[in-house]
């Protein structure tokens, strides 16, 4: 299959502002399909479809937009072809663009419509990371005047998919038959980048005990390693705006030469924190461990909690 460097973005305009539903009955929705955007979805009804263009940083899109809506609830489907496609990309990095361009751009008249005191309620804030089967992806909540709803955002090459359900609360809508029946044929997962790391791998094997140039565990030294100075990482404006919360695991090494090295990242959080916390553990000062007054490198787990107060 040709290569195509598309944006598909799930999401909605709110055609029909949503109103309580007593119930969504869902045996009379359609398959929705796209060869040009080669995306697949269930949809209430035959979906309307309008030109679409925007711009929100680097991303520079343009395609069309599918939109249906059924008992109060809305959904509706952007296939957008990125024209500034500059792949190899990092993932958490065009995931952070395709939320801003969600948020910022494609919202924008939906937001704009709100009264001036309704506006500042309004957000998107991050829920989770999605299991990458295949593709990366996160989810967001959202708060657009009297209407909820959840976002689904997906990378795959140049392509970024979002789903996107709202309605009013109370109403019942068919959120998870619309999430979970969405495909795409666009077989192109990413790989993250690799993570900070300076210094090679370890590989597993028989340790020599006298070796003390080897990177020991905890329990094998005799002195841990001690920190003399530590630093709280800086908290984005990007993971402020989208409400991100949570911790950042990393294992490192603090090796015998007083730096720390071959940091890996366990647990990640998205718009910049974990790249922030990576930068925190490079900064740290320690007094390196101790095996049989021989200095040594030594694993180490660090943890970074980032909350809103």
């Amino acid at each position: 299959m040709r290569r195509l460097k598309q944006i598909v973005i799930v999401g909605f305009f709110f055609a029909a502002l949503c109103q309580p539903a007593a119930a969504q009955n869902t045996d009379s929705w359609i398959d929705v399909s796209s060869t040009d955007e080669f995306f697949h979805v269930s949809m209430p009804h035959q979906p309307t479809q309008e030109n679409e263009a925007a711009r929100s940083g680097e991303l520079i899109v343009n395609g069309k937009r599918y939109e249906a809506g059924a008992e109060g609830a809305s959904y509706a489907v952007w296939a957008l072809v990125n024209t500034n496609d500059q792949s190899p990309r990092n993932v958490d990095g065009y995931l952070d663009s395709s939320a801003d361009l969600l948020w910022e751009v494609l919202l924008k008249p939906a937001r704009d419509k709100l009264p001036k005191d309704n506006r500042v309620r309004a957000g998107m804030t991050y829920v989770k990371e999605l299991s990458p089967n295949p593709l990366f992806g996160r989810e967001y909540s959202l708060t657009i005047g009297d209407l909820t709803g959840t976002a689904r955002v997906y990378v795959a090459d140049a392509r970024v998919y979002i789903l996107l359900a709202m309605n009013s609360p109370g109403g019942v809508w068919a959120r998870e038959k619309f999430f979970e029946s969405f495909l795409t044929s666009a077989n192109l997962p990413m790989s993250r980048q690799p993570d900070a790391d300076n210094g090679p791998r370890v590989i597993a094997g028989v340790a020599d005990a006298n070796d003390y140039n080897r990177i020991f565990s905890a329990r094998e030294v005799t002195q841990k390693a001690h920190v003399i100075e530590n630093h709280e990482p800086t908290y984005t404006e990007s993971a402020r705006k989208f409400g991100v919360q949570g911790t950042v695991l990393l294992r490192a090494v603090f090796s015998k030469d007083g730096e720390v090295t071959n940091i890996r990242v366990i647990t990640r959080l998205p718009h910049g924190l974990t790249e922030m916390a990576v930068r925190a553990a490079h900064a740290i000062k320690f007094s390196p461990a101790l095996k049989d007054g021989h200095p040594v490198s030594q694993y180490m787990q660090l943890e970074y909690n980032f909350n809103l107060y």
